[in-house]
């Protein structure tokens, strides 16, 4: 299993821990991790840094999630200096956020909007021999977060993969599961986001639309169904990254070994 972590979380690691951001990326290593998720914008300017800070540390770049705004402009400028920073970190995907949708908006038109720039992001990806995915994003302006507008976007867009967030479709009231049947067959990254109803260390929920408290979880030790999604995806072929998602957790440190952990043993 190819497991990654986001590079914000051993950043917020090292803060909680007052240790070097050397010593938190050893830590993943040690704890089975191989990858690491990287925001694009934080990345640039720093990429000769970062690659040997993985290169120290034996570990490698994942994805790099990239924010755009499609919804009101192609962003072409935006687009090549994505692939330029996923290029020279070696990154296997760019993960897009592709925009967010103001109250007033129109959704069939701003969907159709999204797909226009995500076509023309995925065109010039190819051209890079770099590929795209997207999330399902937990936000109320982001319509995509739901299951039956992310599958109508997919169609709209045949070159990109979904990036399959486990926790998010919970955010908006949707089971997982469904969610999942909808979408196997475009699967390309997963990030594994678990969510308990309770906080664990301290954290701060995020409230879901319903007005329920979402707290992040270890992976495997929350309310979703993690082991069941997992069986399905290796039923299914799956070969990608499995990236552990627990933003706010209130220790990354614990969060981190205790996911890793579930990971690599789910089928021993």
């Amino acid at each position: 299993m190819k497991v990654s972590i986001f590079l914000a979380h051993l950043n917020e690691l090292a803060a909680q821990k007052n240790v070097s951001l050397t010593a938190a990326l050893r830590e993943a290593k040690k704890s089975g991790i191989d990858y690491l998720e990287i925001d694009c914008k934080s990345a640039q300017g720093r990429e000769d840094e970062l690659k040997a800070l993985m290169d120290g540390a034996g570990l490698q770049a994942g994805g790099l999630n990239t924010w755009f705004d499609f919804g009101r402009e192609k962003q072409p400028d935006l687009i090549e200096s994505a692939l330029d920073t996923a290029q020279s970190l070696n990154a296997a995907h760019i993960m897009a956020v592709p925009g967010f949708m103001a109250p007033d908006e129109d959704e069939a038109a701003f969907i159709d909007r999204l797909a226009e720039g995500l076509n023309g992001l995925v065109g010039a990806a190819a051209k890079r021999g770099v590929s795209i995915v997207m999330e399902n994003f937990d936000a109320e302006n982001a319509p995509y977060g739901r299951m039956k507008t992310f599958k109508e976007l997919l169609g709209k867009v045949p070159g990109l993969g979904c990036a399959f967030d486990t926790g998010n479709f919970l955010y908006f009231g949707e089971d997982v599961l469904k969610a999942y049947d909808l979408m196997e067959k475009r699967i390309a990254h997963v990030h594994m986001k678990d969510i308990a109803f309770a906080p664990l260390r301290g954290e701060k929920g995020k409230p879901s639309l319903k007005g329920k408290q979402l707290y992040p979880a270890p992976v495997g030790s929350g309310e979703l169904p993690m082991a069941e999604i997992v069986r399905r995806l290796y039923e299914h072929g799956y070969d990608g990254l499995f990236a552990i998602e627990h933003f706010n957790a209130g220790d990354q440190l614990l969060f981190m070994r205790r996911s890793a952990r579930w990971l690599k043993n789910i089928f021993r």
